[in-house]
């Protein structure tokens, strides 16, 4: 008799020794827990959970615990996220529901409207690329026409400029003709003057040898 009650008082010790095993536990507050292939943050996950999802403990300690998910998935999560009920505010509120779907919903517009604004910068980018290609074209085409008339031009300048040089030669030619010119004229007059002068000279000098003569015979 005391050895079958003392059997039953072990067994009730061990059973009170581990009280995560074979018990249904729920997430606590937090909209999603991953659960992973193994023991650490460096596994995989396996499946994800939502705040007040019911899970079936295997076995565990203070850190990891093994739990059986509904759908029979099993993984392990972190234990400070297993609670043995379901609170108040861990349970489905309808108006968080609402205002999580609201905010689902203002993330996909957001996430539209990124969408539409990358089409509408890739739109703009190809029409600014067949834009340089327009440019690229109408330059191109103007210097094929425009080259014959430039040629031309470019000829006619040169003409102008060997003209030019020419004129300058031939003014410099005649202003050093005339230079000289000028010396010459001076050079003549100066000849002639000195001619006149000494011609009249020596008709004042004929003249008064002849009076003397003269006044000798007498």
């Amino acid at each position: 008799m005391m050895k079958r009650l003392w059997s039953a008082v072990l067994g009730l010790l061990l059973l009170s020794s581990s009280p995560l095993w074979a018990k249904t536990m729920f997430i606590t507050d937090r909209i999603e827990v991953g659960v992973r292939s193994g023991i650490g943050i460096e596994q995989k996950f396996v499946a994800t959970v939502k705040t007040g999802d019911r899970v079936e403990v295997l076995e565990g300690d203070q850190n990891w615990t093994k739990v059986r998910l509904p759908n029979g998935v099993v993984g392990w999560v972190s234990t400070r996220f297993l609670v043995d009920q379901v609170k108040v505010s861990q349970a489905a509120d309808p108006k968080s529901l609402e205002e999580l779907k609201s905010l689902k919903e203002i993330n996909q517009n957001l996430v539209r409207q990124q969408e539409n604004h990358k089409q509408e910068q890739e739109k703009l980018l190809k029409e600014i690329e067949e834009g340089k290609k327009a440019v690229n074209i109408l330059q191109q085409e103007r210097h094929q026409r425009l080259a014959p008339e430039q040629e031309q031009l470019k000829a006619q300048i040169q003409q102008l400029e060997k003209q030019a040089a020419e004129d300058k030669r031939q003014i410099a030619h005649w202003q050093q003709k005339e230079k000289y010119g000028n010396y010459n004229g001076l050079i003549l007059w100066f000849l002639a003057g000195s001619g006149v002068l000494f011609l009249g000279l020596l008709l004042g000098w004929l003249a008064n040898r002849g009076r003397k003569k003269t006044s000798r015979y007498y």
